[in-house]
């Protein structure tokens, strides 16, 4: 059975289980902020109505300017793009015929983009057993000989976390080797800017990518930008086509990222919200990944039943994310995105309501 091959794709996803797709259904399957976007989007879009009528900055200079003045580093060090999967696209045309590696289980897109790009592809692997530890004398193995590595901090599907002084070593390899770390930190914001490798920006063996869709809850307007060393960039920008970044994206943009009280809101509550589901969970006697996130994977007590879990929320109205092309997890768990109280009380509730039924086959 092919499905879907990310979330946020319910219709289809029905379709394709042949079940009958309620009335009304919370999807969990996408990991956008539950809070929604900060109320300044709504208050200024009338403001912002004008824009669509005249071609927008192909330069995005306000957007970088902003952008540049929250990390602390120089406008041409950064680059905007139409989501990050864009961005990461262009930018491994840069790596066409050398080795990239990926650690697994991992995004999907990662490898989508390295093969189209013409790229050798190596592959390492976590798993529950060693609590999803990469092994980092492989890595750094791997480094050593000049190749390059995509890693996502934190890492999706599992939430788990990459200490910065473990990716700092990693990128001296990079350095010495001349190898590239080209680093996915989608959801760091999630956890706050602490964990991320930005200092480091300078650095020509460093791409960041970072997506302003998750925390700010703007996946429909696509934005996206990198970090990186000026003339990496150079390269990059020179693939990308012109007006890439839509008007409206880049006011919004440039809007949300100076609105520090709403990032600060949204990680107390996902912190909050998450252990609270956990407990429940794990008292129920599922698995869950140790996840820094706004997502995190579970399992339930009967791992074989993964599916019939999944088969039977998506029946209830409740979507998450199957985990069949994930490599290294090959549908054994669950990933579900961390949404409102309401909406995660009735994941608890419709789990209660599955244990009752299983206990009485």
């Amino acid at each position: 059975m092919s499905l879907p091959s990310h979330g946020a794709n319910p219709q289809t996803l029905y379709e394709k289980m042949n079940v009958s797709m309620p009335s009304s259904i919370i999807d969990l399957s996408e990991n956008s902020n539950p809070l929604g976007p900060p109320s300044i989007i709504k208050d200024r879009w009338a403001e912002w109505f004008q824009a669509i009528s005249s071609y927008p900055d192909p330069e995005g200079k306000t957007l970088k300017q902003v952008i540049a003045s929250f990390h602390h580093v120089q406008e041409n060090q950064v680059l905007i793009g139409n989501g990050a999967a864009e961005l990461m696209m262009v930018a491994a045309k840069l790596w066409q015929h050398k080795t990239i590696g990926v650690i697994h289980p991992a995004f999907s897109e990662y490898e989508r983009v390295i093969l189209a790009n013409g790229a050798k592809l190596q592959r390492f692997y976590t798993d529950e057993r060693s609590n999803w530890q990469v092994d980092s004398f492989q890595i750094e193995a791997f480094l050593s000989k000049g190749h390059s590595l995509f890693i996502c901090n934190p890492v999706n599907p599992t939430g788990m976390v990459y200490q910065v002084e473990l990716l700092e070593k990693w990128l001296k390899l990079a350095e010495h080797s001349n190898g590239m770390i080209l680093l996915d930190e989608a959801f760091i914001d999630m956890l706050g800017e602490e964990h991320s490798m930005s200092d480091w920006t300078g650095s020509p063996n460093l791409l960041i990518f970072r997506s302003m869709t998750k925390m700010f809850s703007l996946a429909g307007l696509r934005l996206g930008y990198l970090l990186g060393n000026k003339d990496v960039l150079n390269e990059i920008s020179a693939l990308l086509p012109h007006w890439n970044v839509n008007a409206l994206a880049q006011l919004a943009g440039q809007a949300v990222l100076q609105d520090s009280a709403f990032q600060q809101k949204t990680r107390s509550y996902i912190k909050a919200e998450r252990q609270r589901i956990f407990n429940f969970l794990k008292n129920a006697g599922f698995r869950t990944s140790e996840s820094k996130a706004n997502y995190y994977l579970l399992q339930p007590p009967d791992p074989g039943k993964t599916a019939q879990l999944f088969k039977w929320l998506l029946g209830k109205g409740i979507v998450l994310r199957h985990t069949e092309n994930y490599i290294g997890l090959d549908g054994r768990w669950l990933r579900a995105g961390i949404k409102s109280q309401k909406e995660n009380d009735q994941l608890m509730q419709a789990v209660k309501k599955w244990k009752l039924e299983e206990s009485s086959r």
